[in-house]
């Protein structure tokens, strides 16, 4: 027969919200030990005669919680193997925001029998104490765990043990990034005690109260919360009967364009580095991801959780270095790994073709990832300068083409595939680069103007001549460092 550790909880306040069957048990054991001290009932139950040992010389000693936890579990580890019974007893219920429970189910409860009794939780006092049904919805998170909780304002949410005005700040903060800041929040102490009390006051003024272990904030339900329910809650509002007249008549098809917009837009933000833009227009590319979702899911095609569902799962898929038991030593080992497995995930769409992307992808980007494709088979120069000569013959082809007034179409693009594939060899983004080139262009355009309205000429009333001599001085400028670009 394995020896037994009873694991009680005190309830949330005095003897009257402990539950007799706790109160016989702590008076009758000759081993009791005690997490804390620190509570209402403490004091009553030794007027009651109980006999017991705290653990709050473990928290004056310990660096962090987890390890007066393990020094806990070592401690009654240790009691259990000479005494057939021992009871530990925590403050509320031993189920629930517990940390050293949990500790000692998962360590001992191969070895021992561990009994876990019921009792009266300090949600049961939140209930009584707040005007509030928990069928509303409930979400209950460690004051360090909000970060990253997907807080979707739609329940009532509670955060137990935020006994400092530090952790307080700490609590705002998090919240602040999902919350308004004037959004309310109760903060109530001294839980089910004649000492209660419950105060109402606005999220930025959260960590101007006063706190102590026995202090539970509060977030009720609210409609301005940041979060992807939220977007979607939006979304779904626009498209419905009710919703805007534009929104509700687009399909598929018609949102295209905009997806398209929406990207180059990102792209532009990224190449000005311009990081409060760039924040605004991933917004309005997340949202046609959302719009296409919303779509679908009325057409009874898919929902944003299959979009969801899809990526978690090939990310997770694709980084077994990460996720699995596969070792990577560098970036090139990943990109390898990455290949092998879309290999594997493509395998049985090969016998429909090599290409297996977006055909509408725009030409230059089109054309590098058709030549990275076949190179992966060997179809491939051994380097750069069989590229180069395949530019060179290419452009004199063109030449024979314009010369000849045949083929000028094909000759062209043959061209600009073959400097697309030099590109490749060079490690350069075609797309990117021409992009630079571009803006190099514009950018000296503009100061040629700028430079002929400084002599109150005007370029539509100047011959090729007259323009190119501002033009080689607008690259004389650049060249000295007068004229940035976006390269």
């Amino acid at each position: 027969m394995k020896n037994t550790l009873h694991v009680l909880g005190l309830g949330p306040a005095g003897l009257e919200t402990m539950t007799l069957g706790t109160y016989r048990l702590i008076l009758s054991s000759d081993k009791v030990f005690m997490r804390t001290n620190n509570h209402p009932c403490v004091q009553d139950l030794i007027l009651e005669g109980a006999r017991f040992e705290s653990f709050d010389s473990y928290y004056d000693q310990g660096q962090s919680f987890e390890e007066v936890y393990e020094r806990i579990v070592k401690r009654l580890e240790e009691e259990l193997t000479v005494h057939e019974e021992v009871v530990y007893a925590v403050p509320g219920h031993p189920a629930v925001a517990e940390r050293s429970v949990q500790l000692l189910v998962d360590k001992l409860s191969s070895r021992f029998r561990i009994v876990i009794h019921p009792s009266v939780s300090f949600l049961d006092g939140i209930f009584t104490a707040i005007p509030m049904d928990p069928i509303q919805g409930l979400l209950i998170r460690n004051y360090d765990a909000l970060r990253g909780s997907e807080l979707t304002g739609r329940e009532w949410l509670i955060i137990p043990q935020v006994y400092s005005s530090l952790i307080a700040s700490d609590v705002k903060l998090d919240l602040m990034e999902v919350y308004p800041d004037e959004a309310p929040v109760m903060i109530v102490q001294a839980l089910g005690t004649q000492e209660q009390i419950v105060r109402k006051v606005s999220l930025y003024e959260l960590d101007h109260q006063q706190f102590d272990h026995l202090t539970t904030v509060l977030v009720p339900p609210h409609r301005d919360v940041i979060s992807m329910a939220k977007l979607e809650e939006v979304m779904k509002t626009l498209r419905s009967p009710g919703g805007c007249p534009w929104d509700r008549e687009q399909t598929h098809e018609t949102l295209k364009p905009y997806l398209i917009e929406e990207s180059y837009e990102v792209l532009e933000a990224i190449e000005h580095q311009d990081m409060y833009n760039l924040a605004e227009e991933l917004g309005d590319l997340l949202l046609q991801v959302v719009f296409h979702a919303q779509v679908a899911y009325e057409a009874g095609e898919f929902e944003f959780a299959d979009v969801l569902r899809g990526i978690i799962h090939k990310m997770i898929h694709r980084h077994p270095h990460v996720f699995g038991e596969v070792h990577v030593d560098n970036s090139e080992q990943v990109l390898k790994n990455w290949e092998e497995i879309k290999k594997e995930e493509k395998r049985e769409e090969r016998a429909k073709g090599w290409f297996h992307f977006p055909q509408a992808l725009p030409a230059l980007m089109l054309a590098a990832k058709t030549q990275k494709t076949v190179a992966k088979v060997g179809f491939d120069w051994s380097d750069y300068q069989g590229a180069l000569i395949k530019v060179r013959e290419e452009l004199q082809e063109l030449q024979e083409a314009i010369k000849f007034g045949e083929g000028i179409r094909e000759e062209f693009g043959d061209t600009l595939f073959a400097l697309v594939n030099l590109a490749r060899f060079l490690k350069l983004d075609p797309e990117d680069t021409l992009r630079g080139a571009v803006h190099k262009f514009q950018a000296r355009f503009e100061k040629m103007a700028e430079m002929a309205l400084g002599e109150e000429k005007s370029l539509e009333n100047m011959t090729l001549e007259e323009m190119d001599f501002y033009w080689e001085k607008a690259k004389r400028d650049e060249k000295s460092g007068n004229i940035v670009g976006n390269v």
